[in-house]
């Protein structure tokens, strides 16, 4: 008979960050702050303190910038809670590698965690956002590849969402992605997959304006030559960084 392995106890404001770093991966304090809208990050603190002296969790740190924010991840012990949740296998075989990731992905990472924060903050009191990353949609095979998240506000608003930051920025990816879409868009699958749903407008984050103007207009060309209906939005990191009250930040591609 197989014994289950006996965990350090743990809360379940705990287990609720351990399954929020699963979706996200990566987290610093002030992210999660944010999340659970706290006005100070004392118990925040606490919390990930507990974790990480458990095993559950793992601060990145940097030693040649002291002031610089703890980033953490998942650690090893954190896999015997998040296989009782039915997270994927794959990636919990894996989790021990996560600490050692480069920096331009945990960067990117991170900043998907921002722009969900974004959504959340533009959302009205009774609305219901959606908000599904790449460990979210391990299994939907018919969805694109690349895709950063999927977002769904009130079962109506449909986004696919890529972002090309530092982490994306061989030359001509953005490019890419754009024909990318108008493919998926051709061969049918997410119709074929939803019921005839139509199809989510893209989200393009780009990390600055130059090259949101650049991509704009090939957006806009290229999809001017489509008998596809694919709306397509564009914004800037620092738009989202620094963006205020409910402001919009997107620039349509037409």
């Amino acid at each position: 008979m197989k014994h289950k392995t006996k965990l350090p106890p743990i809360t379940n404001k705990q287990k609720l960050i351990l399954l929020i770093l699963y979706k996200f991966r990566f987290l610093t304090i002030l992210q999660l702050q944010k999340y659970f809208k706290h006005k100070d990050p004392h118990r925040i603190k606490a919390w990930l303190k507990d974790l990480k002296e458990k095993g559950y969790a793992y601060a990145i740190t940097d030693s040649k910038n002291i002031t610089k924010p703890y980033i953490y991840c998942l650690a090893a012990k954190s896999r015997y809670f998040l296989q009782e949740e039915g997270c994927n296998e794959d990636f919990l075989s894996r989790i021990y590698k996560e600490k050692k990731l480069t920096g331009t992905f945990i960067n990117h990472c991170l900043f998907i965690v921002d722009i969900y924060l974004f959504f959340s903050s533009q959302q009205e009191n009774n609305s219901k956002l959606n908000f599904c990353t790449k460990q979210d949609l391990m299994g939907f095979d018919y969805l694109p590849e690349d895709l950063d998240a999927y977002i769904e506000v009130d079962g109506k608003d449909r986004y696919f969402l890529e972002l090309f930051d530092e982490y994306r920025q061989a030359p001509g990816e953005a490019r890419f992605a754009v024909r990318k879409y108008i493919e998926y868009s051709e061969e049918g699958s997410w119709q074929a997959n939803t019921e005839n749903s139509a199809f989510p407008t893209l989200l393009f984050v780009v990390a600055d304006e130059r090259r949101r103007k650049h991509l704009y207009m090939y957006g806009k060309a290229k999809l001017a030559k489509t008998f596809q209906d694919i709306p397509l939005f564009l914004t800037t990191q620092d738009a989202i960084r620094f963006s205020k009250d409910k402001t919009n930040i997107w620039k349509e591609a037409v």
